[in-house]
C-alpha cells in the first residue's frame, strides 16, 4: 500500500517524531536542572558556617564586635530572637551578610557571606573574629 500525498503520515512515524520531542525537552530540562544545581551548590559552598553554644544575643554581640573589629559598618540589621542577621559594605565594595539562627535557647548557627560569588578567605577571617568573641 502506498502513502497518498495528502493523507496523514503512519502512526509510527508520528509516535517517533512525538518520542523525539519529548526527549530533547526532557534531556534540556535535566541539563537546565543540573546547572541550577550546580549554581546552587557552588553559592552555599562560599558561605562560611559555624555552630555556636551561645544563645542568640550572645552570639548577635559577637557578630557586631567581629565586624568592628574588621572595620565594618552595619548598614542593615534584623534582630529576632530566632533569626538575625546584619549586612554591611566589606572591601571592594563586596556586600557582608552574617545571619543567625537559633537552634536552641544556647545553641545558634551563624553563617557569614561576603560578595556575590563568596570570598571565602575574608569570610573566614570575620568568622574567626566572630568566635573570639564568644570565648
Amino acid at each position: 500500500m502506498k502513502h497518498q500525498k495528502n493523507a496523514p503520515p503512519p502512526l509510527k512515524k508520528l509516535l517517533a517524531t512525538a518520542f523525539c520531542a519529548l526527549s530533547v525537552s526532557v534531556f534540556t530540562g535535566c541539563i537546565a536542572a543540573a546547572a541550577a544545581g550546580g549554581a546552587a551548590a557552588y553559592y552555599a559552598m562560599s558561605d562560611v558556617e559555624y555552630t555556636a553554644a551561645a544563645p542568640m544575643d550572645k552570639a548577635w554581640n559577637a557578630a557586631l564586635a567581629g565586624m568592628k573589629d574588621m572595620n565594618l559598618l552595619a548598614e542593615a540589621k534584623s534582630q529576632s530572637p530566632s533569626k538575625s542577621s546584619v549586612q554591611a559594605i566589606g572591601p571592594n565594595d563586596k556586600q557582608v551578610r552574617i545571619s543567625l539562627k537559633a537552634d536552641s535557647s544556647e545553641v545558634t548557627s551563624i553563617s557569614v557571606r561576603v560578595g556575590i560569588k563568596g570570598d571565602k578567605v575574608y569570610s573566614e577571617e570575620l568568622m574567626a573574629k566572630i568566635k573570639s568573641h564568644l570565648k
